[in-house]
């Protein structure tokens, strides 16, 4: 449970301190429970290309992810941050092609990748990290608004969204929300499957 008057930025410490004292076996099993949900989502089976964050420390794994939807014949676009503004996504076809970039998180090489350029009459699902969600579907992340000026800049381009939590990050109290904080579609955790 939180406190509504805790800033983000107690929110994001306490549900961080939370969730890194998880084992790394029971990170995986949950991992597994959650992305055997996502895969048999019809957001996964009718999409025509996925964004995925590639997880790193306690955040639900996203590495079988990458691979199943690279086996599915989806194309696979995992994001780089440059600087603290921007994010872009580049395709990717194995996860080897990764390596270490801000954060230690695995990064594409951009200039051997292609660039995500989305194009209207395709789907697309965006996988979303964070470390809390509440009812009104309201994520919170790191902190960085790189995946909210991401959207942004998106219009009317056909993207779910869903996040990949923990049911133990659910947080009973409101989170703080500003108004370019843009919500989940779906919100899938190893125990429930949200949707707004």
């Amino acid at each position: 449970m939180t406190d509504s008057k805790k800033t983000k930025a107690e929110i994001r410490e306490s549900m961080m301190k939370k969730r890194s004292a998880m084992t790394f076996e029971r990170i995986l099993v949950y991992s597994e429970q959650i992305l055997r949900k996502l895969v048999n989502l019809p957001e996964y089976i009718e999409a025509d290309a996925l964004l995925c964050y590639v997880s790193f420390s306690s955040e639900v794994d996203t590495h079988f992810l990458i691979k199943k939807a690279v086996s599915d014949g989806k194309k696979v676009y995992v994001p780089k941050v440059f600087g603290k503004e921007s994010m872009e996504f580049y395709r990717i076809n194995d996860i080897n092609e990764l390596s270490a970039g801000n954060y230690g998180i695995l990064e594409p090489d951009e200039t051997k990748s292609e660039e995500l350029c989305m194009v209207h009459g395709k789907k697309y699902l965006l996988i979303l990290p964070g470390v809390a969600f509440d009812k009104n579907f309201t994520r919170l992340g790191y902190g960085g608004g790189y995946y909210d000026r991401f959207l942004a800049k998106c219009g009317d381009f056909s993207i779910n969204k869903v996040m990949l939590a923990y049911e133990s990050e659910k947080t009973e109290d409101d989170l703080p929300r500003e108004e370019y904080d843009i919500p989940a579609d779906v919100i899938i955790t190893e125990i429930n499957e949200y949707r707004r």
